[in-house]
């Protein structure tokens, strides 16, 4: 079985940057393979992780509910979808990318999300580790079309908006009809000078206990700025550091 991290949060966060370190630790220095899934509608870790999305869960979708590829008629929809899903597939050295695309319009695609969750059962046969990153309303895990998750990753900026955002998340937590064995706060993008009065007292009143702050770094930015692959950033850089410390006593616990 698959060991299942899930990320949730605010576009612009720095939640795709902590998944594609995450994906560094685990394949670098475990030397694990993972099926990293994009599942936010941003569609933003396959430029963190340095690769070329061609095809998302979406257009294979929309092109099936619209009909607008022709299915051999020897051929099962559902072993086509299976194929299509395959074959969207990214494949890198040491982990594969899934990106999901849009969520559901006003259409129903139930049936094509059933066959995703089909798929994605079958992956925790293939990889040690999944590594999913969610928009904040975490649509495909409310729609339950991704497995249970073992660590759940709820990031969030250093200010008070950022801190309503990670307690709506934690609410919505309670309403998914998945298991969520541990859930960890990280607060991304700190300030040299540290976090304000005013943040810190509405944290203490939220209740959240926060397992990392990460630092706003000058590399990543430049790296995200110029559009190269977060992979390639130092060892040492103090970002990966925290990631790095985060996973592996979460793992140990």
């Amino acid at each position: 079985m698959s060991y299942t991290i899930a990320l949730a949060g605010k576009g612009g966060t720095g939640k795709s940057t902590v998944a594609t370190l995450i994906i560094r630790y685990l394949t670098e220095e475990l030397g694990k393979s993972a099926l990293a899934v994009d599942a936010d509608p941003n569609s933003t870790l396959g430029l963190s992780l340095g690769v070329k999305v061609e095809r998302t869960i979406a257009d294979i979708r929309d092109d099936v509910v619209e009909k607008k590829v022709d299915i051999p008629a020897a051929m099962p929809k559902d072993r086509y979808i299976e194929y299509a899903i395959e074959n969207s597939i990214v494949e890198e050295k040491k982990f594969d990318l899934l990106t999901m695309g849009r969520p559901e319009g006003p259409k129903c695609y139930c049936y094509a999300n059933n066959l995703l969750r089909k798929y994605l059962d079958k992956a925790e046969k293939n990889y040690p580790f999944i590594v999913i990153d969610n928009e904040a309303g975490m649509e495909h895990l409310s729609r339950r079309t991704t497995n249970d998750v073992d660590l759940l990753i709820i990031a969030f900026e250093p200010s008070i908006i950022g801190v309503h955002t990670a307690m709506r998340i934690t609410d919505l937590i309670g309403k998914l009809p998945i298991k969520i064995k541990k859930k960890v706060y990280v607060m991304c993008k700190v300030p040299q000078k540290g976090i304000s009065g005013k943040v810190e007292s509405e944290l203490r009143n939220s209740g959240i206990e926060v397992s990392a702050k990460l630092p706003f770094d000058d590399e990543i930015y430049e790296s995200i700025t110029s559009g190269e692959s977060l992979l390639q950033i130092e060892r040492d850089n103090i970002v990966y550091e925290g990631v790095r410390k985060l996973i592996a006593s979460s793992l140990e616990g």
